[in-house]
């Protein structure tokens, strides 16, 4: 089925019809607002302001938050994926790899990025505005911050990736700042973390 990517604000606002022409527009360009439509028409009135985008127009949300259990030597991953301003999914993921957990819960920061881009992937979803309060989520994917260590540079590979298959936009909250949906990504980051694994 044919998309129509529509960039309302980027480096040169206007419809593409591929992603990656796209996404040109709006990488690394402050708060720039896109979205794919079906038709050409749909795409038109959103770039005229006709379609908001504000969230939760933008499609699939996903909030993600990272922790770590020293005595278990395991970071943990917390998402929480809304569509419509509804919870549709929450996600809490033990890790123990070797190589990242020296990185403690940057790891299950990005990697919780990266599960979270295979869920909406999976559920055939183009387009993923990921919500985080760690910067290296943002930096790394974009390029604006070198991966030096294991994890990040197996984050940026991995990004690079999966955003051949859907379009992702970064959105920064602050921590602990009693955001509900940041507060239980937290939470979940933190069952991950604490999670038995065999």
């Amino acid at each position: 089925m044919a998309k129509y990517y529509a960039v309302r604000i980027g480096k040169q606002p206007g419809i593409y019809q591929t992603w990656p022409e796209a996404q040109k527009q709006v990488k690394g360009f402050p708060n720039a607002k896109f979205k794919s439509f079906p038709t050409k028409e749909e795409a038109e009135r959103f770039i005229e302001g006709g379609i908001q985008s504000d969230i939760p127009d933008e499609g699939l949300v996903a909030y993600v938050d990272g922790s770590f259990n020293r005595t278990l030597g395991q970071y943990g991953s917390g998402i929480v994926f809304l569509k419509e301003g509804q919870v549709i999914e929450k996600l809490a993921i033990p890790g123990k790899d070797a190589n990242y957990t020296e990185s403690f819960q940057i790891a299950g920061e990005v990697i919780g990025c990266l599960k979270a881009m295979e869920w909406a992937i999976a559920q055939g979803e183009s387009q993923l505005t990921i919500y985080y309060d760690y910067q290296g989520i943002q930096a790394w994917a974009e390029g604006d911050w070198r991966a030096n260590k294991p994890i990040s540079k197996y984050y940026a590979a991995q990004f690079q990736l999966l955003q051949t298959k859907i379009a992702v936009h970064f959105k920064k909250v602050k921590a602990h700042t009693g955001d509900t949906y940041n507060e239980l990504a937290d939470q979940l980051a933190k069952q991950g973390a604490n999670q038995a694994m065999a």
